[in-house]
């Protein structure tokens, strides 16, 4: 830890710089120590104290009941343990994108290779007469609430204006100290973030029933007073009293130290979904950041812990090059007079509101509704796994128009309302087939998934049920047999001659309209091996095959998002092409299913791809990672089972291998979720042993709500195709493309299917698809 430049540096260089000492820089860091153990990682703190916590300072270290020590994030050790460079008194003062430096104020340079801009806000100050008299005061950081603090054991008649969430805290927490307290807004409505008259006139009522005068529609003239505060003029000519008066009137990004550098400002600085600024080694996070916010479709800046939060450790990996969409609901929470709530979402835009409970009873919750989707909560004391599926359901855009009245019922919980449907799909080249009679029989059953999480030859069946949504039976037939073999054969049992036939065959001439092999296609020798290949096959011809069946207009604007997995060749990372994110085209399927060393890498977007069943050829973690929380229903289609006999030939002997090294890692997922459990466990049984007042403080923050929220009910349903003496059960059952072996593999995957969804699925008409049925899916 450093206070400034060390002596005789006027410039450092690190790897990764991150610009403000609040929480969205610390968890960058701890992110990229995390991610990146051998990077060099500095934070460029403009404070003189260690990065703390902001929230308290209007709650518990306001009324004296909480000391700096607890609101500091981490002890000064932490840092140094982590090998993080944590610069205080480091006010940034300008920025030299080309020279990849931030000049600090005290004259001296930070160097960079990636840049985080995590600078904040600060709050708006009154332009008027009589603003700068003692007793006027902001509140923002640690030494203007130390400040704050100080004064009220003095003074006996406060002023707090604007009746945000800060204003309307602060006007409780004054008048608990035992203070005089009038409260203004200039708009009709205390806490207007929330767009609800309702929640106004609740809040009003409280703030009344507990001594604060509340004053709406005015705003404030003047402060009078010599050299201390002993006065206000509002608006409409009035004269108030008062000695002690707080700003609240909301906060600016603070970004004027980034003026002429080249990075894009307005209202903050100006970043794409991922947290990429208008230079590229530049990210933004926290209140700093205006990002696309897809939830809403606009533009703007979210000033919440929360956000700030998730925002550092999302900007992290993006600079590590991960390019993952900022896509979450941040989570605000505060106490008014003991009355602790939570909200998420944006209400600006609802259209109706579902009030659950009765305020300020307990529990309870209003819904904000667009067109029967959630688009915002606010609740008091609802249960964490109430909090965590009002985030998903608003987040994916579920619909609930089938769920009206249990959304309004007494007693009704959110989490018990239909939850997401996920189809994972595995590579296993011909086999595939076998995951399209799957997909038929689901469909027809009315199971539409909202993901579909994919690698290899799922990829190419994913992408065209995703762009065929509700309706893709027709385009996924067309694609088989497009790609199967008439005339081939399949072998009839399972000898080794068969076995040596097919896979002959198939070495010899591949899968028209898939694969080629390269000792046909005019290479030196021809029929031999050329030292420079980097495989047998050129896999040239799926790509316009893959043309021709996948809609990708359609897929772009589809509601079932598609996750696909492929690796880096270069890097060795996994890369996790989105199609909420990326605009896929052929080459990022092919990518996907790239199988070394058969096939050659893909080139996208100027990286080499090899197929993502390297890392997990079942990529359930893919939707852990991509979308948080798994719960309802999770089809897996299994091409490789599970128990075999011994090998008893080498050939045999092959197979087992790839079965092995291709087996799904659902067991695992699902291993680490239970474990997450016990650790929930432990965790309530420690909040049991504190008095319920801290108990409440702790179950309302957004960690606890998200940890202890995130246990909803995960159903797995496999699909299983066992190794029956077939054709798929043979050395070359991946590449057995013959209509014989697609047919038979498409009817296995329907009887598995039907018989994994059992008796008490109803079957659709065909007249009926499966959109017709499925209210709940995402729109």
């Amino acid at each position: 830890m450093n206070a400034g430049a060390e002596p005789g540096m006027r410039e450092r260089r690190f790897d990764y710089v991150l610009v403000g000492g609040g929480i969205a820089s610390v968890c960058a860091a701890r992110t990229l120590r995390h991610e990146a153990p051998g990077a060099s990682i500095a934070i460029l703190c403009g404070e003189p104290v260690l990065p703390y916590r902001r929230p308290p300072l209007t709650k518990g270290f306001l009324k004296g009941k909480v000391g700096a020590a607890r609101v500091t994030i981490h002890p000064a050790d932490f840092y140094e343990k982590h090998d993080i460079a944590l610069l205080l008194h480091a006010k940034a003062a300008a920025l030299d994108c080309c020279a990849h430096v931030v000049q600090l104020e005290d004259g001296s340079e930070v160097g960079y290779g990636k840049l985080l801009i995590a600078t904040g806000a600060s709050p708006h100050r009154l332009d008027i007469p009589g603003a700068t008299l003692t007793g006027v005061h902001r509140l923002h950081d640690i030494g203007e609430a130390v400040a704050l603090r100080t004064e009220t054991a003095s003074r006996r008649r406060a002023l707090v204006i604007g009746a945000g969430f800060v204003g309307v805290e602060v006007a409780a927490v004054l008048r608990e100290l035992g203070l005089a307290v009038t409260l203004v807004e200039r708009s009709d409505q205390l806490l207007p973030q929330l767009h609800s008259a309702l929640l106004s006139a609740h809040f009003m009522k409280l703030c009344v029933q507990h001594g604060v005068e509340v004053l709406t529609g005015l705003t404030i003239e003047r402060f009078t007073g010599h050299h201390a505060l002993a006065g206000a003029v509002l608006s409409d000519g009035r004269a108030l009293a008062c000695d002690l008066a707080v700003v609240a009137t909301g906060v600016e990004p603070n970004c004027a130290w980034l003026a002429g550098s080249g990075v894009e400002l307005a209202d903050g600085v100006l970043v794409d979904e991922c947290l990429q600024t208008s230079d590229p080694d530049i990210h933004a996070a926290g209140d700093v950041a205006n990002f696309p916010d897809s939830l809403l479709g606009a533009r703007h800046r979210v000033e919440h812990w929360d956000n700030a939060v998730r925002q550092g450790r999302l900007a992290a990996r993006n600079m590590l090059g991960a390019r993952m969409p900022y896509r979450d609901v941040s989570i605000f929470y505060g106490d008014v007079f003991d009355v602790p709530y939570n909200f998420l979402g944006d209400p600006s835009d609802a259209q109706e509101v579902v009030e659950r409970g009765e305020f300020p009873q307990r529990p309870y919750s209003l819904l904000f509704m667009k067109h029967n989707v959630l688009r915002a909560m606010f609740s008091i004391e609802a249960p964490a796994d109430e909090a965590v599926a009002a985030e998903e359901m608003i987040r994916h855009r579920r619909n609930l128009a089938s769920s009206g009245a249990a959304l309004a019922q007494a007693g009704s919980r959110l989490g018990a309302l239909p939850s997401q449907t996920v189809l994972i799909l595995q590579g296993g080249g011909a086999l595939g087939a076998f995951e399209c009679g799957a997909i038929a029989e689901l469909e027809a059953h009315g199971v539409r998934p909202d993901i579909v999480s994919a690698v290899s030859i799922g990829a190419f069946n994913g992408a065209i049920a995703a762009s065929h949504p509700g309706h893709a039976v027709e385009a996924l037939d067309a694609f088989w047999r497009e790609l199967s073999i008439e005339g081939l054969a399949a072998p009839q049992s399972c000898t080794q001659l068969h076995q040596s036939e097919l896979a002959w065959h198939l070495a010899l001439f591949g899968v028209p309209g898939f694969m080629r092999p390269r000792w046909w296609m005019g290479a030196p020798g021809t029929g031999s091996f050329a030292p420079w290949w980097t495989s047998y096959y050129d896999t040239q011809p799926m790509l316009g095959l893959l043309r021709r069946h996948v809609d990708f207009d359609a897929l772009a604007a589809s509601p079932t998002r598609l996750l696909l997995g492929a690796v880096d060749v270069a890097s060795g990372k996994r890369r996790i092409f989105d199609s909420y994110v990326d605009r896929l085209t052929p080459e990022h399927l092919l990518a996907s299913g790239s199988l070394p060393p058969a096939m050659p890498w893909t080139i996208v977007e100027g990286r080499a791809y090899w197929d993502g069943g390297i890392v997990s050829n079942s990529p359930l973690d893919l939707v852990i990672e991509r979308c948080g929380q798994v719960a309802g229903r999770v089809f897996v289609v299994d091409l490789f089972s599970g128990a075999r006999p011994l090998p008893s030939n080498l050939f045999e002997v092959m197979l087992r291998r790839d079965e092995i090294v291709y087996a799904d890692r659902v067991r695992n997922d699902l291993r680490f979720e239970e474990n997450a459990n016990d650790f929930r466990d432990l965790v309530e049984r420690i909040t049991g042993q504190l008095d319920a007042a801290a108990a409440e403080r702790v179950r309302q923050s957004p960690e606890y709500i998200r940890l202890m929220g995130n246990q909803a009910p995960v159903q797995i349903h496999r699909i299983a195709l066992n190794g029956a003496c077939t054709s798929s059960a043979t050395f070359a059952r991946d590449f057995d493309f013959s209509a014989q072996a697609i047919a038979a593999l498409h009817a296995l995957g329907r009887a598995a299917a039907l018989a994994v969804l059992g008796p008490d699925e109803e079957k659709l008409p065909s007249s009926e698809t499966a959109s017709d049925r499925e209210d709940e899916v995402c729109k």
